[in-house]
């Protein structure tokens, strides 16, 4: 049986030095663990040049390889499916102790989840990015940061590129950190309170318990992608960090939140929803802790959401399996206080990682419910696309790990325009003001100290 090679390099504690040797393959990704103080803020992934592409628009498919495209008609969850289970039948069994040797790394946009729920595309999100992209990635140079080591792993049948290795050894590259410019909010007080009034609307007519409303912020920017990331990652480090970098420019996420993990036939989501402003003192913060913890609406907000994620996982579990084992966890951030719920289950027979991230598409912590009516009501009352925000990057490999988080404080460059989007879930007592402080408490170290509509 073929087997992957592993190459033993200099441990590296800076994945973006890294990361700046391998930009020029083209398509650099980094899945950056920053907190190494979560339980699972250890591993750091950086990988570059994938071998083919998948991209939709709209639901429309293709995929590249070499000087190849071909068009396919399925979704791009089952297109990728297909030539995920192709590849697998040359893959042997991963080693337990590495979580990623090499698979598809991608970015599925918060658009790529209408399919999954049925609301028709959203032209106001054309001009933001693919609402899909994988990548099929050979090797990955994988570093633990509590073994201390980086290692080089490579497919078996595959190669790494032939002068990869004497880059990495050619020494390190510096990585300067950006000023971060102050990105506007696009949204008056006025337009925001507006469309909240609507949510209440809707809420008070039964047509949803809670709605997920968001604003866009967006300003120009002529630094380079790795130097925001690397301003962004310092600010705000985060255990599902990530760099992508495509030929429709670079989604830079700082995110908290997983969307799912699959290993073993268990399947696991933890979703967010309650979020308090870290404060100045340890006495205020845990002042400010307790009134999370206390906080009727916030539990009522994440229970509803829980709910909503039984359902999804019901979809791809074997009955009885699912169950929550953390409910209303607090989880500390450099900004924020959030409240964390766990639930998992086992895969049924026949339902891959890949299916099961499917069904849960996007989030309900960042749609609201029922899923369906609160995403048509974001598109009638937000003001822009939300391309990649809200939406997942993830990881899956032939060996049935997979792991994407969800793309909440996130930002898109492209075309020297930084963009930004910031939100929260609306519920029957939500109150206008306390939304406005909640979106800055979340973003504003993001955005340069840019304006909420407040």
């Amino acid at each position: 049986m073929p087997v992957s090679s592993v190459l033993a390099l200099p441990y590296q504690s800076d994945p973006l030095r890294l990361l700046a040797t391998v930009r020029p393959f083209g398509n650099a990704v980094l899945l950056h663990s920053a907190d190494a103080g979560h339980p699972f803020g250890t591993i750091d992934v950086v990988t570059a040049g994938p071998r083919r592409i998948v991209e939709a628009t709209s639901g429309r498919v293709s995929v590249r390889e070499a000087d190849r495209i071909d068009h396919r008609s399925a979704p791009p969850f089952e297109v990728l499916q297909e030539l995920l289970d192709t590849d697998a039948m040359a893959m042997p069994p991963g080693p337990a102790e590495t979580p990623f040797a090499g698979g598809i790394v991608g970015l599925a946009g918060y658009d790529a989840g209408r399919l999954q729920v049925g609301v028709p595309a959203d032209p106001a999100s054309m001009d933001v990015a693919p609402d899909f992209y994988a990548g099929f990635y050979d090797w990955a140079i994988v570093t633990d940061h509590i073994a201390r080591t980086t290692r080089l792993h490579t497919l078996p049948g595959r190669s790494a590129p032939s002068d990869l290795v004497a880059r990495l050894q050619a020494g390190d590259q510096q990585v300067p950190s950006a000023i971060l410019p102050v990105l506007p909010c696009e949204v008056s007080f006025e337009d925001y309170s507006a469309a909240f009034d609507r949510v209440q609307a809707y809420i008070r007519a039964g047509d949803c318990y809670q709605v997920n409303l968001a604003v866009p912020f967006s300003g120009p920017c002529d630094a380079d992608a790795l130097e925001v990331y690397a301003a962004l990652a310092a600010r705000q480090p985060a255990p599902y960090g990530a760099f992508l970098e495509t030929e429709h420019g670079a989604v830079l996420s700082c995110s908290p939140e997983r969307l799912l993990r699959c290993e073993n036939g268990r399947v696991r989501t933890s979703p967010i929803k309650g979020t308090v402003a870290r404060a100045a003192t340890l006495e205020e913060d845990a002042r400010a802790q307790a009134r999370l913890v206390g906080s009727q609406k916030d539990r009522a907000e994440n229970l509803m959401i829980v709910d909503l994620l039984r359902n999804d996982l019901g979809r791809s579990c074997e009955p009885g399996t699912i169950r929550v084992p953390k409910l209303f966890e607090v989880q500390s951030f450099a900004e924020v206080h959030h409240l964390v719920s766990t639930i998992e289950g086992r895969l049924a027979q026949g339902v891959t990682p890949l299916q099961a991230m499917e069904h849960a598409f996007p989030g309900g912590s960042i749609t609201g419910a029922p899923k369906r009516r609160a995403m048509e009501i974001i598109d009638e009352l937000e003001w822009r696309g939300r391309g990649p925000y809200c939406g997942s990057v993830f990881r899956v490999d032939s060996w049935g790990r997979l792991d994407a988080s969800i793309t909440i404080r996130t930002l898109h460059l492209a075309d020297g325009v930084l963009r930004c989007w910031g939100g929260g879930g609306l519920v029957a007592d939500s109150d206008v003001g306390e939304e406005c402080r909640e979106i800055h408490a979340k973003v504003g170290n993001l955005v340069g100290g840019g304006a909420t509509p407040v």
